[in-house]
């Protein structure tokens, strides 16, 4: 079921609240030359400049680490995050490595992955492998959404 709220497309799902919540309030950290901070709904002028340079319109901020939001130990993090990192290299896909910060310190940081080029279809495709709850996707108005699987 949906529902439109302002300009907001809302779907029934799973994911408490709280968790959107904190999906919404997190720093996406890019580790670049220059590291830079991805926030839900604010342009960013620093990924503007990274497609303005590599030639991209939109990227995906992926993780797969604890997997549909529940802790699970390091060595199986380590292990997914290696197979994520391996996939999207073997489909030769620039990326920059990055961390997802709750600012508020209830959630781990999270490392990610910033991947250029890969479309929306594909980019849920790969979160869903990794069983995450959603992620980053940003398109040319350089405005990271939240999108929830």
């Amino acid at each position: 079921m949906r529902n439109f709220i302002g300009e907001c497309l809302i779907y029934r799902t799973s994911i408490t609240t709280e968790t959107i919540d904190s999906y919404l309030a997190a720093d996406y950290i890019v580790n670049a030359v220059e590291s830079f901070v991805l926030k839900i709904g604010k342009p960013s002028v620093e990924i503007d400049r990274w497609f303005k340079a590599k030639n991209y319109d939109r990227a995906a901020y992926v993780t797969a680490w604890n997997p549909l939001g529940e802790k699970i130990p390091d060595y199986k993090n380590y292990a997914a995050e290696k197979k994520l990192i391996l996939e999207i290299e073997s489909c030769n896909l620039f990326y920059l490595k990055g961390k997802s910060i709750d600012p508020s310190g209830v959630w781990v940081d999270e490392p990610s992955v910033l991947i250029f080029g890969i479309l929306l279809k594909s980019a849920k495709e790969l979160a869903k492998r990794y069983r995450q709850n959603g992620f980053v996707y940003v398109d040319s108005d350089t405005k990271p959404q939240l999108i929830l699987l």
